[in-house]
């Protein structure tokens, strides 16, 4: 089974509302403090900066979850880039909508930054660690993945 999904719209629509805040926090700070003028407009260079990178290197991505020979992969490809995660389903410890206790390092390959409705945590076992992987996968791989894992105990 595979899937394609792409991310991006949303973040891309909140990015652009985020850029009218910077543009008026920069002016605000120019308007209010005249000495400080090229510190404002540095600040919103800086701000717009950071944003772009946060939501262009993560998030507008075309992210594609495969799961063949009890092997969950991940591809995250944002330009000619690409980023793998391959996880095997023996190793998988659980499958749910809910983020598991503790803090296990997490793994983030999901197509949305704001919403955590359509995420999905994987909890998995690598170089005796627990490790989470945060996904956006269907509801039919999820359900495929928990067969799987059924199967296979």
């Amino acid at each position: 089974m595979e899937e394609t999904r792409t991310g991006g719209v949303k973040e891309f629509i909140f990015s652009a509302i985020w850029a009218v805040v910077i543009i008026f926090a920069g002016k605000a700070v120019m308007l209010m403090l005249p000495a400080y003028k090229s510190l404002g407009a540095v600040a919103a260079i800086i701000m717009f900066c950071i944003l772009g990178f946060y939501v262009l290197t993560r998030y507008c991505a075309v992210y594609t979850y495969s799961l063949k020979n009890s092997r969950l992969r991940v591809n995250r490809k944002i330009g000619g880039r690409n980023k793998e995660a391959e996880v095997s389903l023996s190793s998988v410890k659980s499958v749910s909508r809910k983020r598991p206790k503790g803090s296990p390092r997490a793994l983030h390959m999901r197509t949305t930054v704001f919403s955590s409705r359509d995420l999905w945590y994987i909890l998995y076992r690598k170089d005796k660690e627990d490790n989470l992987l945060v996904c956006t996968i269907s509801n039919q791989m999820a359900e495929k993945i928990k067969r799987e894992l059924k199967h296979a105990k």
